[in-house]
This record gives C-alpha cells, structure tokens and sequence, in this order.
C-alpha cells in the first residue's frame, strides 16, 4: 500500500508499520506539547521555589547560630547599656552646661591664664544628642596652657578642646584660640 492512499478516517484499517508510525508522531506531538505546557512552567517554579529554600536555610542558619550565642548575646548587650549609660552620665545636662563655664574659668585663673573672652558658639543638633560649643581665647605662658588643656581633659564632663590656634604675644606669652566643645543627651538621664 502506498503512503498516499491512506486516508485518515480509515486509521484503523491502516498497515501495522503505518499505524505504529502514526500512533508514534501523535504521541511524540502530546509529549511535546506537554512538556512545553505543563512541565517547564514547572521546572521554572521549581527553580524559584528552590532559591527561596536555600534562601530559607541561609535565613535559619545565621539564625540558628544567633539563637546559639543567645545567651552570650544579652550579656554583651548588658554589659554596651551598662558602658553606654556611663557615657551618657560623663555628658553634662542642661543645669550642668551653665556650671561647666564656671569650671573652665575657674581652671584658667587657678593656671595663672587670662581670659580674652570666653563665649557660647551656635548649638548643633546631632543624632542622640546637641554638640554645645564654647570659643575660648586665653594668654598664658606655654607650661600654663599645656596645664589648662590637661585640667580641661581630666574634667568629669567630656569636654573636647578643638581648633587650637596658638600665636605669639608679647614678653613670651602665647594667645590661644581654642573651641570647648561638650555634648547634652537628647534623652532623659537615668
């Protein structure tokens, strides 16, 4: 029989070999056609739902070992409020920012230094607190100044001396420019 008689109502009157080709192509075509429709969208969200799983172990991993050092964790975190509260407490509140000036006065007379001027500088708000600074302007002989700058660091309060400018005045004294700076917590000490 010849391939060109075949007639497609008549499939199952065809020779073996013909029907098998036949059966074969029809299957191989289903096959395809479900592979393409139904099988890669699968893989596809297979592909993704297998990212999100080692997603989800990377996640539970770092976890795990955080739940691991729990413990260690909260006493680390004790032991940062603790040195943090410390900190907070070396910061000068509002009331002691007016007595502060007096202390830097009193520091530079008890130093044999005289006061040029002394004078508040413009506030700068930060993050957790408000950076308050103080222009300074002494003369004084170097050993004078060098006492005045360490009795400003052993101070209780942080007080930061920033901007140094030292010039030459007469007889051998030395002016110095010199901006205190101190800083005010914004919260509310403990």
């Amino acid at each position: 029989m010849d391939i060109n008689d075949l007639e497609f109502e008549n499939v199952g009157s065809w020779p073996t070999l013909y029907r098998g080709v036949f059966i074969a192509l029809v299957c191989a075509a289903f096959a395809g056609a479900f592979y393409y429709y139904v099988t890669i969208p699968q893989l596809e969200q297979l592909k993704v739902v297998e990212a999100k799983e080692q997603t989800l172990k990377d996640n539970f991993k770092v976890k795990a070992a955080m739940s691991a050092n729990l413990e260690a964790y909260q006493a680390q975190m004790v032991e940062i409020k603790v040195i943090f509260e410390g900190l907070i407490n070396k910061l000068p509140s509002k009331k002691e920012i007016a007595s502060l000036l007096d202390d830097i006065s009193f520091i530079g007379g008890d130093n044999g230094l005289q006061f040029k001027s002394i004078n508040w500088g413009a506030k700068k708000d930060g993050e957790l607190s408000v950076e308050v600074p103080i222009s300074i302007q002494v003369v004084g002989s170097y050993e004078q100044l060098g006492h005045f700058a360490a009795d400003i660091a052993a101070l209780p309060r942080i007080v930061i001396l920033d901007n140094l400018r030292l010039t030459k005045g007469k007889k051998g004294q030395l002016t110095l420019n010199v901006i205190a700076k101190t800083y005010r917590y914004k919260g509310v000490k403990k």
